[in-house]
């Protein structure tokens, strides 16, 4: 992965959880599909838990040390990331704070390094794996989420091109309205205007009749936003100013009225640390 998030300032990402399938979701506000939640369904899913969580749970790290060294052992062993995908991810929940009454959640130096290991261990488990599985690309997938939520400007489309892959396996494993929506999000953002447009059409086929007029405006408009924010950093580039004068409008969107997809999923088969 060509991205860093080491040394950022804590970001703020509102999470939205809504159920679009049974064993794993992927939601997307600005459609009015499923339902806000917040309190008790990070228990649901651990995350944060502690609010005022800043160390690193040991059981996650014995666990991830394990699966390591199982994959230094035979670099060929897909299993072995697959589990440090699913512990690296479930270990960045445990290190998040949240505040239980609005539901809102803080991002930690620590919980961010864990999203970053957890998709750096799914670009190992592609290289190992003969055909990735769907589930671990879920995890992946919301992995990236949240780190596309909280990258800089100039991080977007680099990382947009990385999720887009998990995106694409989960929604063809289980196709919706959201995992499509957010495949086209994605794959506009990484600059694959055709793809985002093949997936944009998907994700109108799976809409009810009351939902394709907005879903269809809302997918229009994140092909603009991406086009926007690639002209924004030519732009920036060609004169020199590194000065930052635009932002991330996926981290604008998280959470708002907006529209970008929460992070949030039932996990299937996410490791539970030991007592």
């Amino acid at each position: 992965m060509l991205f860093d998030l080491s040394g950022k300032r804590k970001r703020v990402v509102q999470v939205v959880y809504a159920a679009l399938a049974v064993l794993f979701a992927v939601s997307f506000v600005g459609f009015g599909i499923g339902s806000d939640a917040s309190g008790g369904i990070f228990d649901i899913f651990g995350l944060g838990s502690n609010s005022d969580n800043q160390s690193g749970n040991p059981a996650f790290e014995e666990q991830i040390q394990e699966a390591e060294d199982k994959a230094a052992a035979n670099p060929n062993d897909e299993k072995s990331y697959a589990e440090l995908v699913q512990l690296h991810y479930q270990a960045g929940n445990d290190a998040v704070e949240v505040d239980e009454s609005t539901g809102q959640i803080s991002m930690t130096q620590e919980s961010e390094e864990e999203y970053q290991a957890a998709v750096s261990s799914w670009g190992d488990y592609l290289k190992a794996a003969k055909q990735p599985e769907a589930s671990t690309a879920a995890i992946a997938n919301q992995a990236f989420t949240v780190i596309l939520q909280s990258a800089e400007p100039t991080e977007v489309e680099s990382i947009a091109k990385d999720a887009v892959v998990p995106a694409q396996i989960a929604a063809e494993d289980t196709p919706g309205v959201g995992p499509w929506a957010q495949v086209a999000q994605y794959a506009y953002f990484s600059g694959n205007t055709a793809l985002g447009d093949e997936a944009a059409k998907k994700a109108i086929a799976e809409a009810d009749g009351s939902e394709r007029k907005q879903l269809e405006k809302d997918l229009a408009g994140y092909a603009k936003a991406a086009a926007a924010l690639e002209k924004q950093i030519k732009k920036q580039a060609e004169k020199g100013d590194d000065s930052g004068a635009f932002s991330n409008p996926l981290e604008e969107s998280a959470g708002g009225s907006g529209a970008l997809p929460g992070a949030g999923a039932g996990l299937p088969g996410t490791p539970t640390p030991a007592p």
